[in-house]
């Protein structure tokens, strides 16, 4: 994979890799990957980002492999990160949408996420969080 320099004020490196960034956030508990697998391989992926410089959560990718579609998958791993938002004291889900598979279009992605709560915030979408909403389980 070819390692994309970027600008970065972390540390004393100025410029570091995607992946280092990457590296870098994830440890830091900035980026939180979830996943979730099956026998045969990952079902599906969650990547957020809970970054306290930031007003709301940013959902960097939600993934579900095409076996799983339609089983409730993608919405549970949404809901997830909705409910990390809450605890997390933010007020605001985000997200670009985009589509890695030639078989769904932006557009019905974004109908998707629009069955869902969340409306189109510019070029994100973006979804209020209300902590009434959800059920705490002890």
């Amino acid at each position: 994979m070819h390692k994309n320099k970027i600008p970065n004020t972390v540390g004393e490196n100025k410029n570091m890799s995607l992946d280092e960034l990457y590296r870098y956030r994830t440890e830091s508990g900035e980026f939180q990957c979830h996943r979730i697998n099956a026998p045969d391989g990952m079902a599906g992926e969650l990547i957020i980002n809970i970054s306290r410089n930031e007003k709301a959560l940013s959902v960097e990718e939600v993934f579900v492999d095409r076996k799983f579609r339609n089983t409730g998958l993608g919405s549970s791993l949404l809901s997830f990160a909705e409910k990390t938002a809450m605890t997390s004291g933010f007020q605001k889900v985000e997200l670009k949408v985009f589509s890695t598979d030639p078989l769904v279009p932006d557009h019905k992605l974004q109908e998707w996420y629009m069955k869902r709560g969340y409306e189109v915030d510019g070029e994100k979408m973006s979804k209020r969080i209300n902590p009434r909403n959800f059920e705490v389980i002890i």
